[in-house]
């Protein structure tokens, strides 16, 4: 059944629809599946999106139609779909009215996904009008938090260096303990993996307790203030309230030094907010496990990273994991800075719309996946600041010299590059930097030709 002369009306402006203030927009990569006209399987798409059904119903009435949401834009050349979704669509909380990212997924991403006239379409940008944007909660913390508890400015604070504990799996709490001590040495900041939580081998109250420990103890070596991350996720949110108790419990005194990791693809938006509105006061650390499942570019369907992102800082996420743009080990692009930029500024252009945020708090930046010091200058220079929380596993208990020696070499090479220093120069004076290039010579070689000569290396 052909629905654009319901669900579709071209002539409608994008930017009158924005300066309305009454739908949220939705752009989708979109193609139809072979024998099916490009308008009629978006109206298709926003008829299921919305009030539609596959058949005519009684039940239907003026004001059903007048929530409809609509096609304004179908260019099969491009693959570009842009759906326009009034407000009264979207679900609200009965105990304060606030709206909920579940609603909105529901409805732009739910049943459409598996509709047998398209054969793929995947939003790439959302706009939030101001109305609806403030009924989300938001960030209460982030960086500059993590700064202060560092004693560093309020802004432009600089890279936290981190690392994450390797192997994921397989340490006893003491061994973990141990691991995070000696990294903390060097560094500032300790998070778990995604898979790390109450195993057999590894009580959670019992690793908790040791890392806790481990943590004064490097602070009163060291002098220097430490963080650490603690997965929290759970399928049961009264679970997720026991874990973050537990933690606060162990940490007691230092809870600012703690984040909660959570989980937020495979854990889901439900995830996020038990950890957002039950503690609030602790920096929401959303960690993105199982997102390329659909955010991929090789996946056709679903949502993007960039969609993704810009959704966790509506929920409310202090940090989310951003991505390498192509400098680790993981997929991305030097464009994928979008990302950042989107969550981090007031104001950002995202592939299809600009988005103003109206104060409403950043989520900073976690990089992680297989970034070392040699990788740190290509990738703030993509960037353009150091302001993210970094996190190297084998940037770090990778190092030739161990874990303290690769997290000096981590903040030896921001150094470097925040001062506009040669990276091979700045090593002929910082021997843990030095010897970062021979503890990744692939890197090295491919990265600064002529360093062996250049540092005496053989």
């Amino acid at each position: 059944m052909d629905q654009s002369s319901r669900y579709a009306d071209l002539a409608l402006d994008e930017a009158e629809l924005i300066r309305g203030g009454s739908h949220v927009l939705c752009a989708y990569h979109m193609r139809p599946k072979a024998g099916n006209g490009y308008l009629a399987t978006a109206a298709h798409f926003a008829a299921e999106s919305s009030t539609g059904t596959n058949v005519e119903v009684s039940t239907t009435d003026d004001f059903t139609r007048s929530v409809d949401a609509i096609v304004y834009e179908a260019d099969e050349a491009d693959e570009i779909m842009k759906i326009a979704y009034p407000l009264e669509l979207f679900d609200r909380n009965i105990i304060d009215g606030k709206a909920m990212i579940v609603s909105f997924l529901t409805l732009a991403i739910g049943n459409n996904q598996g509709m047998g006239d398209v054969e793929y379409a995947k939003m790439h940008d959302f706009y939030v009008p101001p109305d609806y944007l403030r009924l989300f909660d938001g960030p209460r913390r982030n960086i500059a938090d993590f700064w202060r508890v560092l004693g560093r400015p309020a802004e432009d604070g600089g890279m936290v260096v981190g690392t994450i504990i390797k192997p994921k799996l397989g340490l006893r709490p003491e061994l973990f303990a141990d691991a995070c001590y000696r990294f903390w040495l060097g560094g500032d900041f300790v998070k778990n993996d995604e898979p790390q939580g109450n195993q057999v081998f590894a009580p959670y109250r019992e690793t908790m307790r040791l890392v806790a420990d481990a943590l004064r103890r490097a602070q009163e070596e060291t002098g220097a203030a430490k963080l650490f991350s603690a997965n929290i996720t759970a399928d049961d949110p009264m679970e997720m309230v026991a874990r973050g108790e537990a933690v606060l419990e162990a940490f007691a005194g230092i809870e600012d030094h703690v984040a909660f990791l959570v989980d937020g693809y495979v854990g889901g938006p439900a995830a996020v907010t038990t950890c957002r509105r039950r503690f609030p006061d602790t920096f929401l650390h959303y960690h993105r496990a199982g997102h390329g499942a659909v955010t991929s570019p090789q996946s056709k369907r679903g949502y993007t990273a960039f969609v993704l992102a810009k959704m966790a800082r509506l929920q409310g996420a202090s940090g989310i994991h951003t991505g390498t743009m192509g400098f680790g080990k993981m997929e991305g692009d030097p464009d994928d800075r979008a990302i950042a930029y989107m969550i981090e500024r007031d104001a950002a252009d995202g592939p299809f719309y600009h988005q103003e945020w109206l104060g409403m708090k950043a989520t900073s930046s976690m990089i992680s996946g297989g970034m070392n010091a040699l990788r740190l200058p290509g990738f703030f220079e993509n960037l353009g600041h150091a302001n993210v929380v970094q996190t190297s596993g084998g940037g770090a208990f990778g190092h030739l010299d161990g874990p303290v020696a690769g997290a000096l070499s981590l903040r030896q090479a921001v150094e470097a590059w925040t001062a506009g220093v040669d990276l091979i120069a700045y090593a002929k004076e910082h021997r843990e930097l030095a010897r970062a290039f021979e503890s990744f010579p692939a890197d090295a070689d491919a990265l600064y030709p002529g360093w062996r000569p250049a540092l005496g290396v053989g």
